[in-house]
């Protein structure tokens, strides 16, 4: 969500995803997907550069997919990398082709 500011001085928060365009009148105008329209007074910029940080923010580039991000913890802490006594062990069935005899 951006925060934006209606032109009476109260503050509200939109979703930047559900906004289809943005006029700049002398009046800043946000049409929403659904059709309603929201009169602020920050202009066309200060929107379009909300929106981009908000963007920015969900989209961390330290993050990549499937990985980790700088700010995990090492790969030691992982449940997996230690035992607890009320998990089952569960290991992989020993496959022919990993054990080097014929497959099925």
């Amino acid at each position: 969500m951006i925060p934006l500011t209606r032109p009476d001085g109260s503050s509200f928060l939109v979703n930047p995803d559900r906004i289809e365009f943005i006029e700049e009148t002398p009046d800043c105008i946000i049409t929403m997907a659904d059709g309603k329209k929201l009169l602020v007074r920050e202009s066309a910029n200060e929107v379009a550069l909300r929106f981009r940080t908000y963007q920015k923010s969900i989209r961390l580039p330290e993050t990549r997919f499937g990985g980790r991000r700088r700010s995990d913890p090492p790969a030691a802490h992982d449940p997996g990398a230690y035992g607890h006594p009320s998990r089952a062990h569960i290991r992989l069935a020993p496959s022919a082709d990993r054990e080097g005899g014929q497959g099925r």
